[in-house]
């Protein structure tokens, strides 16, 4: 297996060239930042442009970092966006720069072309599958719809399963990948914990000034002190639940004097975003984790758990915080008085007819709703629909006929992110933009370790 070993673990020294690359992108960005309106008019169209560039070029050179950098970007972007309209002085309503990190994941159509022959070989029929339903969606999409819509929201669909591929296909670096994620997510939970209670404690201008502009006053809380559901760095409290609900679970497989702080802080701003979906789909992930583990490694985690524990509920129990997460605790049991799961149900019967309906479908771009059967069955067809689902449900069904039987508890952790975000499938279209990098993210790294597991008959317990 040495030759399959990546040149950056060959030649760490010179990462340095990667790490210079990476800082003159955000130096840049500060720089534009620094330099008010002009400057963020300007960041409008280079921080995409730089995000891809960077990305190309680490994709290239520094594969593992590449992996680093996109999840970096999925978790700041939307923070630089609020920056940027904040230095601007006005909201823009179709931020350019939301577009980074799907433009910096596009450079993995070099995978999927340089691998596109050896499907049968490899395994990915399933990922092909649901990427013809997309192309068949984008297809449809130009032809009904309006091609420039279309385009911009294809990379919502495609850059989760482009990923997801990517990371499946180059199974043998799965011990550098899990790597990789670990580190990410751990920094990430810390960063973005810390950010969410500033964020509730401060309600700084940018994200006040978001809040107002965004006409999301009704589901992301009031642009005061206190007053405000946590989305810290990311776009909404949505997502952000979805990332620090799978960023928890992942602390659980690291080792590092940093877990400690990071789960507190992390699960501190969790509890401040008032997702219960999130909240739900972190618990039915940390059951399946439970379920799953060897006896050694379960009493290790709830070990980790306990101590956990001690360290977040005397936290979540004083104010300025208590009052906020116990009122909506409380509402965990009354969800027959929630509005939003009402609404979401009213949409449902009313378009489920239009749904079924949909032979060929609107194309992507032409439909929104907050269903991922609607959206599924309206964009893309029975046509396109179809195959898109036997797709997902031939990688899941990949993923957990996998038995684990050694000590690499971030497998299981990824069957546990997997199981957090098919239950989010029930409340949105979680399959694609942010949240379907998390699902189709994990398809892959999950499948990635079932491979390298298989190839190198390292699945045995120690």
């Amino acid at each position: 297996m040495q030759s399959l070993q990546s040149s950056e673990k060959s030649h760490p020294s010179q990462t340095t060239e990667a790490w210079f690359v990476i800082l003159l992108f955000v130096f840049v960005t500060l720089i534009l930042f620094a330099a008010g309106e002009i400057g963020s008019k300007i960041l409008g169209v280079l921080f995409p442009l730089g995000a891809f560039v960077v990305g190309w070029f680490l994709y290239f050179r520094y594969p593992i970092i590449y992996i680093g950098f996109v999840w970096w970007l999925f978790f700041l972007v939307a923070f630089v966006r609020r920056i940027a309209d904040f230095r601007l002085g006005a909201f823009t309503d179709s931020s350019p720069i939301l577009l980074a990190p799907f433009l910096a994941i596009l450079v993995c159509g070099h995978t999927l072309y340089f691998n596109l022959p050896k499907v049968r070989e490899q395994g990915t029929s399933a990922f092909i599958l649901a990427l013809s339903s997309v192309f068949y969606g984008y297809c449809i999409g130009i032809i009904k719809g309006n091609p420039l819509i279309a385009s911009v929201r294809v990379l919502e669909w495609i850059a989760p399963l482009l990923f997801g591929y990517h990371l499946y296909v180059n199974w043998h670096r799965y011990p550098e990948y899990s790597r990789n994620f670990k580190k990410v997510f751990l920094w990430g939970a810390l960063v973005m914990g810390i950010y969410g209670i500033y964020q509730f404690l401060v309600a700084p201008e940018w994200d006040r000034l978001w809040l107002i502009s965004s006409g999301l006053l009704s589901s992301a809380g009031k642009p005061v002190p206190l007053g405000i559901r946590v989305w810290s760095t990311l776009n909404s409290p949505g997502p952000f639940g979805d990332f620090m609900a799978t960023g928890l679970m992942i602390l659980l497989s690291c080792r590092s004097g940093l877990v400690a702080p990071a789960a507190a802080v992390g699960s501190l701003s969790f509890l401040l975003s008032i997702v219960r979906t999130a909240w739900i789909g972190w618990f039915l992930g940390m059951v399946s984790l439970l379920t799953s583990l060897p006896v050694k490694l379960k009493f290790r985690l709830v070990l980790t758990v306990t101590v956990l524990a001690l360290i977040v509920v005397p936290l979540g129990t004083i104010e300025p915080f208590s009052t906020t997460i116990s009122t909506r605790l409380e509402s965990l049991t009354d969800l027959s008085n929630d509005g939003s799961a009402k609404d979401r149900q009213f949409a449902f019967t009313l378009l489920f007819n239009d749904a079924i309906r949909e032979f060929i479908g609107r194309g992507i771009g032409g439909f929104d709703t907050d269903s991922a059967f609607l959206v599924l069955m309206i964009e893309l067809g029975w046509i396109g629909a179809v195959p898109y689902v036997l797709g997902l449900a031939a990688c899941i069904f990949a993923v957990f006929s996998f038995k684990i039987k050694n000590d690499d508890i971030f497998l299981p952790v990824t069957h546990a992110v997997l199981v957090k975000s098919l239950f989010f499938l029930l409340a949105g279209p979680t399959m694609r933009g942010a949240h379907g990098i998390i699902l189709w993210g994990f398809i892959g790294i999950a499948l990635a370790g079932k491979k390298y597991y298989q190839v190198t008959g390292k699945n045995i317990k120690s």
